[in-house]
């Protein structure tokens, strides 16, 4: 049976947010699915037919990223927050199931804190969400120190978040990643602003007593792996590691990380 597939923007605080949505006329519950600071709402291409066989299925753009407008000069997590509030409200849900990679993982953050009647669940990918610990933000600052993921203009189909070996067993879809990072100008200097400033305490967040998931790339070399799964075991989540695959399961996995992912949403 065909999915409908609709596109929109909402005003947030004089930006203008794009969203689109999958199955939305379905009685059914929400997936909204949040990019990290490389992509846009279409890195979730692989991801988005599979979830709208069950779910209804919103992806959207930060603002400064893909659609989304970035005049006003204000990013953080707070107006994150508040874009996605803004888009919940646009498309009639009430609550919805937030799934965040890297960057999308401090929207998820920000948003169960400032209105948790809104969230159903959250699952964070390669990210500590800002919730973090001394070791994790010892080791980014580490990563930022080094190359981090700028210094010199690529070769085709490299890029340091993608896991070894991945380039040579899938060289298109490695092309595509670096493509995907292409559209429009993200604020960066704005976004490791916002990132570093987002400090949420474990016991905060596990007192909510919202379903969680942690899932992370064996390969993660932004977050180290062995450090998101000491911050999973400190805030009680169920714990996700996807073999073989670097900072962006969703893209080179995509079969395990869906699989992983409607099992987690299955129980929540």
């Amino acid at each position: 049976m065909p999915i409908s597939w609709t596109r929109g923007t909402v005003d947030s605080q004089g930006e203008s947010i794009y969203y689109e949505g999958a199955n939305l006329g379905a009685d059914a519950p929400t997936v909204v699915l949040g990019h990290g600071a490389g992509g846009n709402h279409a890195v979730w291409f692989q991801q988005v037919p599979v979830l709208a066989e069950h779910f209804r299925v919103i992806t959207w753009d930060t603002r400064g990223f893909g659609n989304s407008s970035f005049t006003t000069g204000a990013f953080g997590i707070d107006e994150s927050a508040a874009d996605l509030v803004a888009i919940l409200d646009a498309t009639d849900t009430v609550a919805a199931h937030l799934v965040g990679q890297s960057m999308g993982g401090w929207w998820l953050t920000g948003t169960v804190l400032a209105a948790p009647d809104r969230v159903r669940s959250l699952s964070w990918c390669d990210t500590p969400g800002g919730i973090w610990t001394p070791d994790l933000r010892s080791a980014f600052a580490e990563f930022r120190r080094g190359p981090g993921l700028s210094g010199p203009d690529p070769q085709v189909g490299v890029h340091p978040a993608l896991a070894d070996g991945f380039p040579q067993r899938r060289p298109d879809l490695a092309f595509l990643y670096q493509q995907l990072s292409t559209y429009a100008d993200p604020p960066m200097r704005d976004v490791v602003a916002a990132l570093d400033a987002q400090a949420a305490e474990p016991a905060e967040i596990a007192a909510l007593a919202k379903p969680m998931m942690l899932l992370a790339g064996d390969q993660d070399v932004l977050f180290p792996t062995p450090l998101l799964r000491d911050l999973s075991a400190e805030l009680g989540t169920h714990w996700v590691e996807i073999s073989d695959a670097g900072h962006s399961p969703y893209f080179e996995r995509a079969d395990d990380f869906n699989a992983a992912l409607l099992d987690f949403l299955a129980g929540a």
